[in-house]
């Protein structure tokens, strides 16, 4: 009986060494070139570099049906649109839709369009895609000020005018074919900064897709911050409006003064 028994221990070892391992997914590995901007008065606008690879479960192997899409945003505050109207033949602005939480900036690029890289129900759960945004429950208003129910077809004509005007301002950005691979698994992404930024927090997330579904995810921080005299005149802007409104008061009167001494002497 100890035979037996020690036997079947031995035989259990045996195939538990021998079993095969389970199926590895693909993983990513990524960085930035830089995880803090800093803005000062020359400030133009810059450029994010995002670099990566894919360790795939085969080495030496590359997928066809493999995807990257890179999605840069942040900060989410609150935006509201307003509609003008004619009224006794001047445009004032009448009907209006706050949104609570809209991210300031909003740049995706992916290796194909995004309508072949998933279906859309994926896209929409993962919130992929500037049409794909969660911006809130909104809240609308009459001219009046007071609340109002928006049929759902004319509140998102609000909605479109708003991701509208964030495409004029290049604060919302798709590129098609912007994350390019240089061999079988290095990859690079260029993401625009434009100078019209908002400062904050910002995610810098990358997907990898195989077959349309998400095998793995993800992220890095990005800081957008204000440096030097810029800084401390934005935050003193915010955190103290009254004490920032005098001193540009004073500037501008002793800069008139200024001007009036040397016309005065000319």
């Amino acid at each position: 009986m100890r035979r037996f028994a020690a036997a079947l221990f031995a035989l259990a070892a045996l195939a538990a060494h021998t079993a095969p391992e389970p199926a590895r997914a693909d993983q990513l590995v990524t960085d930035l070139s830089e995880h803090q901007v800093a803005i000062r008065s020359n400030f133009t606008g810059t450029q994010i570099l995002l670099f990566g690879a894919v360790e795939a479960r085969t080495p030496g192997s590359r997928a066809l049906n493999r995807d990257v899409v890179v999605v840069v945003q942040g900060p989410t505050r609150p935006m509201t649109v307003r509609r003008k109207e004619p009224i006794a033949g001047i445009w004032i602005n009448h009907d209006s839709v706050t949104y609570p939480t809209v991210p300031g900036y909003y740049a995706i690029a992916s290796t194909r369009p995004l309508e072949v890289t998933a279906d859309p129900d994926t896209l929409k759960a993962l919130r992929i895609g500037i049409e794909n945004i969660n911006p809130g429950t909104p809240t609308a208003r009459a001219i009046d000020g007071t609340l109002q129910i928006l049929p759902p077809d004319e509140e998102n004509a609000f909605w479109k005018a708003l991701i509208r005007n964030q495409r004029r301002n290049g604060l919302y950005t798709s590129l098609p074919g912007g994350v390019t691979f240089l061999g079988q698994t290095l990859f690079r992404a260029t993401v625009d900064i434009p100078a019209n930024v908002p400062v904050g927090l910002y995610t810098a997330k990358v997907y990898l897709l195989q077959d349309g579904e998400i095998i793995d995810t993800i992220s890095s921080p990005l800081y957008i911050d204000k440096r030097g005299a810029e800084r401390f005149l934005f935050r003193m802007a915010h955190s103290d409006p009254l004490l920032y409104g005098l001193i540009a008061v004073l500037i501008a009167a002793l800069a008139g003064w200024l001007a009036s001494a040397v016309m005065n002497r000319q």
